[in-house]
């Protein structure tokens, strides 16, 4: 990697590829990012979201998996009651508020439409959406002289 320019590998680490590097000023080697096989616009582009997405699937399993094959009560229009809603909500968001305090993620909402038609299809759909801890790849510091400091 010492013989290879600054702009081989700047192509490299752009095509994806995962590589050790030193830098200056500080001892040891480290991966120059944790790229994945997917595209850079894509959810899973860098491993820690994969982890973060896995971790959060796993969870929501655990505690949803209980549930399954149980009886949902619901509106006498055949929606789901507040409660059922509630109670599904509260579920998900015990694993999600964990990561949370965890800082493995920033945010999260989990969205239940009540007029889902359980009875037909036997089956409840929860929407969970998760922001992301970001990941600060690069630092730039603007740094200058100047003539007084308001």
């Amino acid at each position: 990697l010492t013989a290879l320019s600054d702009g081989t590998i700047n192509n490299t680490d752009n095509f994806g590829y995962v590589f050790l590097k030193k830098h200056i000023g500080i001892s040891g080697s480290y991966f120059n990012d944790s790229h994945t096989c997917t595209p850079v616009t894509g959810d899973y582009a860098y491993i820690e979201n994969g982890r973060t997405m896995d971790k959060a699937i796993r969870s929501l399993r655990t505690l949803l998996l209980p549930q399954l094959a149980s009886p949902i009560l619901v509106n006498a229009d055949g929606t789901l009651t507040e409660d059922v809603i509630s109670y599904y909500e509260t579920l998900c968001a015990r694993a999600l508020e964990i990561m949370q305090r965890d800082q493995e993620i920033s945010a999260f909402n989990i969205i239940i439409d009540p007029a889902q038609d359980v009875l037909s299809t036997s089956e409840i759909e929860i929407t969970v959406e998760i922001v992301p801890v970001g990941v600060a790849r690069t630092i730039t510091v603007n740094i200058g002289f100047t003539v007084a400091i308001s």
